[in-house]
């Protein structure tokens, strides 16, 4: 692995990668059918779905775009094609950042790289039930993605909150709006990365993992925002996954406004016990979450609609696109609706069928 500094990357690029499951429809069950799914699926996808960790998910890996409708387009598109799939074999396309009902079937796909994570592991991953969505945005050179990566760190607790889809989990109310976010923090290469003042600062620090194999590439480092060097992006890893479209489509937008908006404005670090704190009140209530400031205590709301109109007056957004991200901030997060849904229902599969490709 040599871990280097790029450029002649495409500038603000975008590119998701949304984590899935197939669900048996009587039971709603996880049941694995990858191969089947990549032996019918149209050729032209062939190559953007992989295995995941479990054998009963599959992820979708989108080409490069630079405007987002289009990317939310192509998704609809291959999961329009996997969904006809699937309705052959009475099965679903569901996602939401943790599944919800007591966890059977769960194995670890046939996969040594996956074999080997367990192996190292063990316990940290019974019951690895979850889904994410991961945003890529793409930059010139190095440098530009090192000015985002430090800037976005501490507002990565906005996208937790407007993400969270998982406080129901094996069977269980969590009380914890995005209770993915802390499955994954178990694991000792994740969570809220540090800053890093120069290139020479991270190339140091995957050097000595890489020497003292503690990891193999880029890839076994799995912090809530790393830089890809080989794929010349800013990748953003801390989002539940939803079927929201329009939720979706926000989140990818506010990645790319917060990555323009890094290279001209001044970085706000914080202390690494006020990054948890604030990415602890996202996790715990979503939406109705606070932030620690430099200049006291903000809602989290109140700060997404800063960011907003921020982007509208730079022309980032127009009226409309403005508009329809300030609804959908002012309402409930996908983890509140599960709250309510299950107090009407009592129900655990409702929760699961809310997450359902339709």
């Amino acid at each position: 692995m040599k871990f280097k500094r790029f450029k002649s990357g495409n500038n603000f690029s975008i590119g998701v990668e949304l984590e899935l499951r197939v669900l048996d429809k009587t039971n709603l069950l996880p049941i694995n059918e990858y191969e089947y799914i990549i032996s019918k699926i149209d050729k032209k996808f062939k190559n953007n779905i992989t295995k995941e960790f479990l054998d009963s998910m599959l992820e979708i890996n989108t080409p490069v775009f630079y405007d987002e409708k289009q990317l939310i387009l192509y998704l609809k598109e291959i999961i329009s094609n996997i969904n006809g799939i699937l309705k052959n074999k009475n099965l679903l396309l569901q996602t939401n950042g943790t599944y919800a009902q007591k966890c059977t079937n769960i194995n670890i796909s046939d996969n040594k790289r996956y074999k080997e994570i367990y192996d190292e592991h063990k316990a940290l991953l019974k019951n690895f039930s979850i889904c994410g969505t991961h945003v890529h945005i793409g930059f010139e050179d190095f440098e530009k993605a090192l000015k985002a990566y430090n800037y976005s760190i501490y507002y990565l607790p906005l996208f937790v909150a407007l993400s969270a889809s998982s406080i129901y989990y094996d069977g269980e109310d969590t009380g914890i709006h995005s209770f993915r976010t802390k499955i994954f923090e178990r694991l000792p290469k994740a969570s809220i990365p540090e800053y890093f003042d120069t290139f020479e600062q991270m190339q140091n620090l995957y050097n000595l993992l890489e020497d003292s194999e503690v990891i193999n590439s880029t890839k076994d480092v799995w912090w809530d925002v790393r830089i890809q060097p080989e794929l010349k992006t800013l990748e953003f890893r801390v989002c539940d996954a939803s079927n929201d479209f329009d939720r979706l489509e926000l989140i990818i937008t506010l990645f790319k406004l917060i990555s323009k908006l890094s290279q001209n404005e001044e970085l706000i670090k914080m202390p690494m016990q006020i990054l948890k704190q604030n990415l602890w009140s996202a996790t715990r209530y979503s939406m109705d979450g606070k932030m620690i400031t430099k200049n006291g205590v903000v809602k989290i709301r109140k700060m997404l609609k800063d960011i907003i109109k921020k982007g509208l007056e730079i022309s980032f957004y127009d009226k409309q696109s403005y508009d329809k991200a300030i609804k959908i901030v002012e309402d409930k997060s996908i983890s509140q609706q599960m709250i309510e849904l299950y107090k009407e229902t009592k129900d655990l599969k409702k929760i699961e069928e809310l997450g359902v490709f339709k």
